[in-house]
């Protein structure tokens, strides 16, 4: 049962009042019951004294008349008939039966004696007798004052001692269960206020105001110490938080500034592949590149320290995102799009229980959107330079055209004149040897100019160099209908700069041009790939007759100017036989 602080100091105040009340009553009373018993005493003290006047007045009868004594029998009349007397007559004690006793023993006995002479003289033997039962009246009343007195001051002790019990009791559940909690909680508050929220014991334990006080305040320091815990937990995450985030505009600026300063670095992007991978605890991260936009052949852009390169020949499942996760992990997919263009995707493998946030997706779209973008702009960057190539060459052919192939057609025009000429007089015979070898030096000089304004005058307008080989291909194959030529092309994303891809396929149409003319081939196979430590390799082969059954006509430099182009690659280039019976031209140099 629930007794607040609030009942139990009303009733203590209450009890002390109640005692206080019942003290200053029975002192009410014992002045209102002595007031007449003090004036019974008197009127009864009166009473023996006129019982010896009226002794006096009969046994000297000469000194006192009639008239006299009759007074003095109605002065006793009033006197014992009195008020302060009268009220004895209805008490049933003791007092009250001395009270009627006297009373009747005058009424009945004494007075009528006195009132006749006869009589007087047993009157004045009764008299003693009379006065000793007054007395003990006299005396009942006096003790029945003095027990009111003494019941006034067992009262008064006792209410006394009940207020000064109450007052102990009081005291003590003051300092117990007011004046302790208090100070626990004025302790336990001063304690919170300098952030101890763990240390704080407050034992009162009681079902009232203060009990639910105190259980409050250790409740709410709990509640305060675990929302501190709670708080500290979330500064130090918002921290974490905030330092990942810092990291991760680092990492972002630091590519954009980088790739948008410099062309395409794989080592420098595998580096940030692998700076994210730390960053964002991811269990794997990789990218695939296409080097030319929209296109579906991929190569696979990982770690430093990754072994395990991809060699899946398609990259379909990959693009369309049909790739199964390995067990106990989950993919997710960024796009690398830019100017409606798309150049692969960014792919990461995270746990199955861990939470990839939006903010740390958004920061790998991010990256993603700058590789993109630095594709797009090594790509545009590659289209213009091999523009400014084309338009170079094309302004060397025509400088060729407007001069040297002019002088060289004037050359063989004064050449044959000289001929007929000379063809009427004696000395031709001597001369024309030397005729001969002119006219022949300048057909040749002719042929090479032509196939040079040829090479000047090729464009590879669709910017990139698959493309390139393909339309290669098939104007080849319009040349010759009965050559069966295939196009092989492995490479994946791999930077080729303008002036290689122009060497590179000047050196495949030179190839195929042999295969025509010299090698008697009706299959041929131009190869493209990449080997593991980067080099790119072409290779031109058939089934032709072989190099060593081809007569090499004077005057004629392909194969010279091949090797020449591909020392312009810093590469090398072989001649050797190849796979399909015929010769292999293999061509092998290194990427941008």
């Amino acid at each position: 049962m629930r007794i607040s602080l609030h009942q139990k100091a009303l009733a203590a105040i209450s009890a002390v009042c109640l005692l206080a009340l019942i003290s200053i009553a029975s002192s009410l009373w014992f002045a209102a019951s002595t007031e007449n018993d003090a004036a019974a005493i008197n009127v009864a003290g009166s009473l023996r004294m006129q019982s010896w006047r009226l002794t006096e007045q009969v046994l000297i009868p000469e000194l006192v008349s009639e008239e006299a004594l009759l007074k003095l029998i109605d002065i006793y009349d009033n006197s014992i008939n009195s008020d302060s007397l009268k009220w004895l007559m209805n008490r049933s004690d003791e007092l009250g039966q001395h009270y009627r006793s006297v009373h009747s023993e005058w009424q009945q006995e004494i007075r009528p004696l006195l009132m006749h002479p006869e009589g007087r003289k047993s009157f004045i033997k009764r008299v003693p007798n009379f006065v000793d039962n007054i007395d003990v009246m006299v005396k009942v009343l006096q003790s029945d004052s003095e027990n009111k007195l003494k019941n006034l001051v067992v009262v008064a002790i006792g209410t006394l001692l009940g207020i000064l019990i109450i007052g102990f009791f009081t005291i003590r559940f003051i300092r117990k269960h007011l004046l302790k909690p208090i100070s626990d909680l004025g302790i336990a508050s001063r304690m919170v206020s300098i952030g101890h929220f763990n240390d704080i014991e407050l034992p009162y334990r009681r079902n009232n105001e203060l009990g639910q006080l105190t259980q409050a305040f250790s409740d709410m320091s709990t509640d305060l110490s675990r929302l501190y815990d709670h708080l500290e937990d979330r500064v130090a995450e918002k921290t974490e938080a905030l330092a990942t985030s810092n990291k991760a505009l680092e990492l972002l600026y630091t590519a954009s500034h980088h790739l948008s300063r410099t062309p395409y670095d794989s080592l420098f992007v595998s580096l940030m592949l692998k700076d994210w991978q730390l960053l964002l605890k991811l269990d794997s991260c990789h990218l695939c590149l296409s080097g030319v936009a929209d296109s579906f052949r991929l190569q696979k852009i990982s770690l430093v320290d990754d072994i395990q390169p991809c060699h899946a020949s398609s990259c379909n499942d990959c693009i369309h995102g049909r790739k199964e996760a390995p067990e106990g992990r989950q993919l997710k997919q960024f796009n690398l799009s830019a100017e409606d263009h798309y150049f692969g995707f960014l792919r990461i493998s995270t746990l199955c229980d861990q939470v990839l946030s939006e903010e740390s997706q958004r920061w790998l779209q991010t990256f993603a959107d700058i590789v993109a973008t630095s594709l797009y702009q090594s790509t545009v960057k590659t289209q213009q330079q091999r523009l400014l190539l084309m338009e170079e060459r094309a302004v060397i052919a025509r400088e060729l055209h407007d001069s040297l192939a002019q002088a060289l057609s004037y050359q063989k025009i004064q050449v044959v004149r000289l001929k007929r000429k000379l063809a009427k007089t004696d000395v031709y015979a001597e001369m024309e040897g030397v005729l001969n070898e002119l006219q022949d030096g300048i057909s040749t000089a002719y042929l090479q100019l032509r196939e040079l304004l040829k090479t000047f005058r090729l464009t590879m307008a669709d910017g990139d160099l698959e493309i390139a080989l393909s339309n290669t291909i098939d104007e080849y194959r319009e040349r010759q209908p009965g050559l069966e030529l295939s196009l092989d092309y492995q490479l994946r994303y791999c930077k080729v700069e303008a002036s290689h891809q122009i060497h590179a396929l000047q050196i495949v149409r030179e190839a195929l041009t042999n295969v025509i003319k010299h090698a008697e081939a009706t299959q041929a196979l131009v190869r493209c790939f990449q080997e593991d430590d980067g080099r790119i390799v072409i290779g031109i082969e058939d089934n032709g007759i072989g190099l060593e059954n081809v007569s090499s006509a004077s005057g004629h430099y392909g194969t010279t100017i091949m090797q020449e182009r591909a020392a312009s690659l810093d590469g090398q280039l072989i001649f050797k036989k190849g796979s399909l019976g015929g010769t292999e031209v293999y061509l092998e140099f290194e990427a941008a």
